[in-house]
């Protein structure tokens, strides 16, 4: 009994009270109800967008809507066969069901389909002259009623008698007799049955009072028995909430009494919850229940951290874990060799030319030859001391920065010949830049000659460029003044900031860990995929990459070479001590280093605006010094009881804080005075509206084009997207788009462990319906799947070791994720491919600490096999990207064909102020000189018509690359669909918007990926 003694007694007391609190709650007859088309009512029911039959049989809804004549203001649309799941309210007594509906609109276009249950009566009704499907509602598999909505909103209550009650949890199956799809207000392809606001639920209130019977046992059965019977794992779920948030106060505050107070307080508002709002409460007490499991981890994750590193550095003790290591090392190595040996074949085999001039196989004697050779020759002892001097090459002052140079020399070179052949610059944005540094050398400024959105009318093409960021052309104009203005040309700067990044890497790697490090993590990473498509096109990613990391780097280094605060600061906390000290600090070498970095913070955010976010985390880091180590100076806690010295301190944090930003703000100053002066605020871009757009229907191509839709109310559109279209595109539109965004970080961060259960994994999950631990592709794995794992080890080895480093990236790139997350979106890699080098280094450093363990288990054997360990890793990290950057060099070029000689043809044929409407405006400029128009994604032909007359447009060009789609490709079919027109053949389109036909003036001569020019009919122009 010794054990129970320690339990406090107010600790049973709460359990006592907390029980009795789930028994009474439920005592109260249910009285709760869903506002259907509001947040939260998809834990009660399923919703898809899908049209399928798999959708009908799970009973999903469609997506909710702004619905004006609603009483909510919102609703949802049935499917034929709909579901409602309502948890735990409770068993025993009768329901009254209450469905806020509305039927069919008075409006439909088309005969009915009758469906499943259109044998209930005649399948029709007529209500006011309107057409109605029957409604049959079923609760846990029982009819209990049937119903015709009227075209208005309306209440139906439905009885469920308690004799049907066999589960404390109901559902409600809602079936409509039919369905129907358009209106004469438009199309819609969904077959919706019935309109949905609300549903409530009110139980019937229980006789109380003793009943008259011969014997007071009796009556006292009979009030037994109107006892309501409780929900038990609510109760439970009850119970576990009070322990957990008692648990929680304690830990804390270190007070039972106090405890045991707030536990009482929050399971009284439980139980009111569960007594008033029973179908919300009921299904919010289990998310409690995990927030106060967070919260507790939280609570005691200092002890918990602390006992973990022990555990790990008892577990390291001896020898055991080495040769664990080493066992696995060669099964991984083993097995790594044998995929990279798959790959090269493959590769071998689509290089046809080296396939010819040297067989796979005579190529594979000729390296196993090599390799023996290489190992066997110098003897027993040679390929461990080859493998020894090979990592003392690696890390010697000298030879380091040779095998650096070499290894990068040659692939700069690789880069250098494989752009020179690329008579392209990119799509989009990429073009765009090398448009506007044309523009920069000939003296124009940043202006561009096209019109890509229809957010507004412009006057005519020429405009001020007012989506993109301004810096990159700027790094491209001298090498298009110098050399000509050519694609090779305009991508230079690219091989410049990859011998920078080189560069940069090896000396952070060099700095914070070893030379091995920086050698290995800048080879990982310009290598990458990812970077050579960077280098390829002229886009702005690279360079953001580069600021950021060295304006990160310089940033941490200010701080580790600031000095203590207590060497900083003089013994007499005054202004007049203070102030000569700190300004004596920031001339020395960390006050230079802090305004470097302030300087490669203002150029990135000048190179992308959304490095604002960054700068923000680098900031908060900055201002509290997030990681620096006790006991280097002055604490908020001592110096609060001495004003002078609280004074000391908070300048000591503002004044390095000021210089940084004051720095970066300057840099930044010239584009946002820019800005005021051409769009009246300091920081514009179109891409403000697209943010509002884009992602909410889908990540389709189609969903894509929406960007393209003509906005302008004058032309019919719906005005220019704001914040209030998230009301308009609906909370499920809103959550799948923020769900699909953390997905995709979480593919591009979290490696794949495909062994694990599949509720784990994901596995068996196809629509994305949870938010997961792991990744689920490792094709999406931004870093390769072995990338991904070693860095994950290395930020939970950074968590010991590199902490000051962890939490100044975590503060820094977690705004900027947010930004992604919430704002704009996340499912693109690029945006985080500033994530990259530090993953490479993070990677590097566990490598190597890896082989370094090897070594000092078995010698020089273990050198052997720790090299094998890091070129194994090496290999299995770089091998993905051969593939793509294979297809990269060869396939793209053919891709990019038909457009180019299109565009020469333009150039060559048309009168340079010809303006062209094209779904490519920015690389048809490029390449044409031309001036262009976007062709609008519109339905309405009107509408295509005149903004082809308001820009003067004189051709219509289909592209190979990015065809027209959406609602424009099925206007413009005649002109599109033609597989066998000719140069001189007309067409026209219907309803006679245009004055006259369209002729053909350019066909591409192949029959595959055709590109066809039109010239607008005489009239038009």
């Amino acid at each position: 009994m010794r054990p129970f003694r320690r339990i406090p007694g107010s600790f049973i007391l709460l359990l006592t009270f907390s029980l009795m609190v789930g028994l009474l709650a439920y005592q109260s007859p249910v009285d709760d109800g869903v506002a259907i088309g509001w947040p939260g009512d998809r834990l009660f029911l399923g919703s898809s967008a899908g049209l399928g039959q798999d959708a009908v049989a799970r009973g999903d809804f469609y997506a909710d809507t702004i619905t004006d004549d609603s009483p909510t203001g919102r609703s949802r649309w049935t499917r034929q066969h709909a579901v409602v799941s309502l948890p735990s309210i409770g068993g025993g007594a009768e329901l009254e069901i209450t469905l806020l509906a509305q039927g069919w609109p008075e409006d439909i276009v088309r005969t009915p389909a009758r469906g499943a249950s259109a044998g209930v009566g005649e399948g029709y009704a007529l209500v006011d002259g309107t057409m109605q499907p029957v409604v049959t509602l079923h609760a846990d598999g029982q009819v209990i009623g049937t119903f015709v909505p009227s075209p208005s909103w309306e209440a139906y209550p439905v009885l469920v008698p308690a004799s049907l009650r066999t589960a404390p949890h109901l559902t409600l199956d809602i079936e409509t007799s039919a369905v129907f799809t358009d209106t004469l207000r438009g199309a819609d392809p969904r077959a919706k049955g019935l309109r949905l606001a609300g549903i409530r639920v009110r139980g019937s209130v229980p006789s109380t009072g003793w009943r008259e019977g011969p014997s007071l046992r009796e009556q006292f059965a009979g009030l037994v028995a109107q006892v309501l019977p409780p929900v038990w794992p609510v109760v439970g779920a009850l119970v576990i909430v009070a322990v957990l948030l008692y648990t929680l106060v304690v830990r804390l505050l270190r007070s039972t009494s106090l405890a045991f107070l707030l536990a009482s307080v929050g399971v009284g508002v439980a139980g009111v919850g569960l007594a008033t709002t029973r179908i919300w409460a009921s299904a919010g007490l289990w998310g409690a229940v995990w927030l106060l499991m967070l919260a507790l981890l939280l609570a005691w994750s200092r002890v918990l951290f602390r006992l973990v590193r022990l555990l790990a550095w008892r577990y390291g003790q001896g020898n055991t874990l080495g040769y664990g290591l080493l066992a696995a090392v060669l099964a991984w190595v083993g097995y790594a060799g044998w995929k990279s040996a798959m790959a090269v074949r493959a590769f071998l085999e689509e290089t046809q030319a080296l396939n010819v001039m040297f067989p796979d196989s005579l190529l594979t004697v000729v390296l196993l030859a090599g390799l023996l050779v290489l190992l066997l020759a110098p003897g027993r002892e040679g390929a461990p001391s080859f493998a020894t001097r090979t990592i003392q090459l690696l890390q010697g002052e000298r030879t380091a920065p040779f095998v650096l140079l070499l290894l990068g020399g040659i692939w700069v070179g690789y880069q250098t010949l494989v752009i020179y052949h690329l008579p392209y610059v990119g799509h989009a944005d990429y073009a765009d830049n090398a448009v506007v540094a044309r523009n920069l050398v000939r003296g124009r400024g940043w202006v561009v000659d096209y019109v890509t959105q229809f957010y507004q009318l412009y006057e005519g093409t020429t405009r001020p460029q007012e989506t993109w960021p301004l810096l990159q052309p700027v790094w491209m104009a001298p090498f298009l003044a110098i050399f000509g203005e050519q694609a090779w040309a305009a991508k230079i700067p690219n091989l410049v900031l990859t011998s920078v990044l080189l560069l940069l890497l090896f000396a952070i790697g060099a700095t914070l860990w070893d030379r091995r490090v920086g050698v290995t993590a800048a080879v990982l990473t310009v290598t990458s995929h990812l970077f050579f498509t960077l280098t390829i096109y002229t886009t702005s990613d690279l360079a953001f990459v580069v600021l950021s990391l060295g304006s990160l780097f310089l940033l941490i280094q200010s701080q580790e070479k600031r000095p203590a605060c207590s060497s900083a600061f003089p013994a007499s906390f005054t202004p007049s001590a203070v102030l000569p000290s700190l300004l004596a600090s920031l001339r020395s070498r960390w006050g230079a280093l802090l305004v470097g970095s302030g300087g490669l913070t203002g150029l990135m955010m000048l190179q992308k605006p959304a490095g604002a976010m960054v700068a923000v985390g680098m900031g908060v880091w900055l201002l509290t010094d997030a990681g620096r180590k006790a006991g280097t100076g002055l604490s908020w806690r001592c110096a609060w009881r001495q004003p002078s010295a609280l004074w000391a301190l908070a300048v000591g944090r503002l004044v390095p804080f000021a210089l940084w930003a004051g720095v970066a703000l300057l840099v930044l100053s010239p584009y946002l005075a820019r800005n005021m002066v051409l769009f009246g605020t300091p920081v514009y871009s179109t891409e403000s509206y697209d943010a509002w757009v884009l992602g909410y229907r889908g990540n389709s191509e189609e969903a894509w084009n929406d960007i393209y839709r003509v906005y302008l109310p004058e032309l019919g559109g719906e005005g220019v997207p704001d914040r209030s279209w998230l009301l308009r595109w609906g909370f499920d539109r809103t959550f799948d788009k923020l769900q699909t965004q953390v997905v995709a970080v979480r593919d591009y961060l979290l490696p794949v462990w495909s062994g694990l259960p599949g509720p784990l994994t994901g596995a068996n999950n196809h629509n994305h319906g949870q938010l997961l631990f792991l990744g689920q592709s490792e094709r999406k794995n931004l870093f390769a799947p072995t990338g991904a794992w070693l860095s994950l080890v290395g930020v939970l080895v950074a968590l010991s070791f590199r902490r000051r480093l962890l939490s100044l990236l975590a503060l820094a790139f977690t705004p900027y994720t947010l930004f992604l997350l919430t704002y704009w979106h996340a499912n693109e890699a690029r945006y985080f491919l500033l994530l990259i080098p530090w993953l490479a280094l993070l990677s590097s450093w566990v490598l190597w600490a890896a082989c370094d363990r090897l070594v000092r288990i078995g010698e020089a054997w273990g050198s052997l096999v720790g090299l094998m360990l890091v070129g194994a890793a090496v290999v299995s990290i770089i091998q993905p990207s051969w593939p793509i950057i294979t297809d990269k060099v060869q396939r793209e070029p053919l891709v990019w064909a038909p457009d180019l000689a299109a565009y020469a043809w333009l150039r060559a044929h048309t009168p340079p102020d010809a303006v062209v409407m094209t779904r490519n405006p920015w690389q048809l400029n490029w390449h044409t000189e031309r001036p262009a128009v976007m062709i609008p994604n519109t339905s309405n032909c009107e509408t295509l018509a005149f903004l082809s007359r308001h820009y003067q447009a004189r051709y219509l060009i289909f592209e190979h690359l990015q065809r027209v789609k959406g609602d424009v490709a099925r206007l413009l079919s005649p002109l599109i669909l033609d597989a066998g027109a000719q140069a001189g053949d007309t067409r026209s389109l219907p309803g006679h918007c245009f004055a006259g036909n369209f002729t053909l003036v350019y066909a591409s001569p192949t029959e595959q990926d055709r590109v066809l020019i039109y010239a607008f009919p005489e009239g038009q122009r």
